[in-house]
This record gives structure tokens, sequence and C-alpha cells, in this order.
């Protein structure tokens, strides 16, 4: 008897398995194959300026929500669709961004694009003041003479910090040369250097005895300052000799300062003068050079104190202080010996201002300026005691002004 066998083989069931995968396989190959013909693709490398690879940078592809990253060799790749233009946009943490437009690829083309992003930048807001205009010549008026602006006051060497030595740059201005220790350093158009007028922001700044200014003011604290030599205006000054009107620094937008020590040492490191003034012994006159020592200290700055976001008003301070010490030898001589005298200055200068505006049309202003200045002068003691000396000249100018301005 022969027994009946029901139901398929194994052979037939593997067949049925192999033909169920490729009927469910089917429509994704169809799928995977359609987009394939409908797309293209965008690959490359993504680097920083110097050269290194740029790792996990984000990509995306518009139009479109297509996006990838960078490996840590900085490459890439991006499937994109075809026949459309397109936007790349390549971002990274610490660098520029940057977009790339991409013309429309072929389907199943390959672009190679090589992106270089530049470091990300961060720069202050500057603002830019033009200087006020100077003109060659003057001709809204007759007055001759000139002005030192404060760019000059910055760059322009001076001797001990000393501001009255620029004006020895503008026309009709000369050093002074005076018959005592304390005689003012400037004179206009040759005449006598005790008739000088000096002012500071409008206030007189003279002084009455000795002559030249009462105050000296610190170099930091200057804006700018001009010498009116001849025909200038009688609202200027009270003298036929000429006027040196000075003008304050004020706070500025953001605080700004500076300090400064300087020392000369005098011989050898000071180089000898190659000239020996008219009149000196030349022997007496190197051996006073060798004796010069001078040691200059200071510091100043200003800024807002607080502002008023508003109108643009607020409170603005601006102040400066500064010390000379000054070693010099004197030679002098009586009837029967030359000696050997020692001159000591201190010198002190300060100045301070304050600002505030009320309004836009109101405003008030502090000033205050003051200076000491101690010369000693010590002539040997025993050979000529008369020659011995001590100066003390102590001065000071304040203002509270209060200004309006008026307005249509």
């Amino acid at each position: 008897m022969t027994r009946g066998s029901f139901g398929p083989t194994r052979g037939e069931r593997a067949f049925t398995g192999v033909l169920a995968t490729i009927l469910l396989l089917a429509p994704a190959v169809a799928a995977r194959a359609q987009e394939t013909r409908d797309s293209a693709s965008v690959r490359g490398v993504a680097r920083e300026q110097a050269g290194r690879p740029v790792a996990d940078a984000w990509l995306r592809w518009t139009p479109g929500d297509a996006t990838t990253s960078t490996d840590a060799t900085g490459r890439f790749s991006l499937r994109v669709p075809a026949g459309v233009a397109g936007t790349l946009v390549i971002r990274r943490v610490g660098l520029e961004p940057v977009t790339i437009i991409v013309a429309a690829l072929r389907p199943g083309e390959q672009r190679e694009i090589g992106v270089t992003l530049p470091p990300l930048a961060r720069l202050d807001v500057v603002s830019v003041v033009a200087e006020r205009a100077r003109p060659l010549v003057n001709t809204a008026d007759a007055t001759t003479g000139g002005s030192i602006e404060h760019t000059e006051l910055q760059r322009l060497p001076t001797d001990a910090r000393d501001p009255i030595a620029l004006a020895y740059n503008i026309p009709g201005v000369a050093q002074g040369t005076g018959f005592f220790g304390d005689a003012p350093k400037l004179s206009v158009d040759g005449a006598n250097s005790l008739y000088t007028q000096y002012t500071l922001d409008g206030l007189e700044n003279n002084e009455g005895y000795l002559g030249g200014p009462r105050v000296e003011v610190p170099l930091s604290a200057l804006a700018r300052f001009q010498v009116l030599a001849t025909t200038y205006g009688a609202d200027v000054g009270r003298s036929s000799n000429g006027v040196v009107d000075m003008e304050s620094r004020s706070g500025g937008q953001r605080w700004t300062g500076e300090t400064f020590v300087y020392n000369r040492p005098g011989i050898p490191v000071d180089a000898r003068s190659a000239v020996v003034p008219r009149g000196e012994n030349a022997a007496d006159f190197r051996r006073a050079q060798e004796g010069f020592r001078r040691t200059q200290a200071g510091a100043a700055g200003g800024g807002p104190l607080r502002v008023n976001a508003a109108n643009g008003t607020g409170s603005y301070m601006f102040g400066a202080l500064e010390y000379t010490n000054e070693n010099e030898d004197r030679i002098a001589s009586t009837a029967r010996a030359t000696f050997t005298g020692r001159e000591v200055r201190d010198t002190w200068k300060g100045f301070g201002r304050l600002d505030h505006g009320w309004s836009p049309t109101q405003t008030t202003t502090l000033r205050v300026a003051a200076s000491s200045v101690n010369r000693e002068g010590r002539g040997s003691g025993i050979i000529a005691p008369e020659a011995d000396i001590t100066v003390q000249r102590i001065g000071s100018v304040s203002a509270l002004i209060h200004r309006t301005a008026l307005r249509e």
C-alpha cells in the first residue's frame, strides 16, 4: 500500500518565500530608482581659512528641508532635487556662516564644492568725529597768530610737558628772554613777555606781579589752545600784547584715561649739547649740564557719570594731575670766585571739570584748576649766601557757569 503526501514540498516552500520577498521589495526598489532619476548630489569639504577641516558644521539646502553635517574630516554629502537651482547654507559655531547659490543639476549629477568659513569677527562700534576746521588763511578778520589742536598736543614733543613750549611753532611767537628765574617763557612779536595775557576757557589766568599764567595747566587737560598775536578783538584781552587762550577738555561718551612716568637721568644718558649759548663760559656750561635731572609722573581720565538715553543729556567729568621734580646745577661767580649752586623745582598741576546737562537747552559746568611751583636756589651758602633763594607760587582758577540755549 502506498502512503500519499499532502501539502507543499520543501522546495515549493522556499520558492514561495523568495517570490514573496521580491514582491515586497519591488515597490521600494522602484521608488528608490525613481528618486535616483529625479535627484542629484552635492558633496565637498568645509575648511577654515587656515586650511583646517571644519567638523560638525551644519548644512541646509533650500528649497526643501535637506540637511546634513560634516564629518571629522570636514566632508559632507547631500542629496538635492534635480533640475532646480538651490541655496546651500553652511553654519558652524565660532565661524561666519556661508551661503552658496548652486545652479540646477541634472538627474544623477554629482557636484563637488569647496567651502571656506571665515572666523567670526566682533568689532566694537567706532565713532568718528571730524576735527575742527582750521583754514590756512583767516578770511574772517585781521587777527594774526595760530592754534595748536588736540591731535598736535598729543603727538608733538614738548619740553617737560609744558604746553607753552608748543606755542613756539606759531608765527610771531618766540621764547621769552626774562631776566629772573620765574620770568614768563613766551613773547609775542618781540614784546615784553611780562605783558602777554593768558585765559583758560575765557577765564582770566594772569599772574599780576611776576607775569605769565597764574595757574600752569596740565598738558593732558587741554583740548586746544591758540595764540592771538595782533589785531584781535577787544573781547579777547585787555593788552596790546598777545593773548594765549586755552580750552580745557571735558568728559566724553566713554571712559578714557592715561598715566605716565618720565625720568631724565642726565649725563651720560642725556646727549651733550653741541652749542654753547652766547656769553656762557664753555666749561661752566658743560658742568651745569651734567647736573641736570628731571622726573615726571601723572594721570588723567574722564567719561560719563550718568547718561539720560531719552534726551541725550547727562553728567560728564574729566580730571588731570601732574608732578614734576627738577634738579639743576647753577654756575655763579663773584669778583673773587666761581661756584656751583643747586636749584630744585617741584611743580604740581591739577585740573578738574564737571559738566551736567539738565535738559537739551540747560547746562551747568564747574571748572577748577590749581598749581603749585616751589623753587629753591642754593647758592653754596658760604661763598655767596645772598644767592640762596626760595620762591613759592600757588595759584588757582575756578568757575561755575550755567548756559541756556534759546531754541525756536
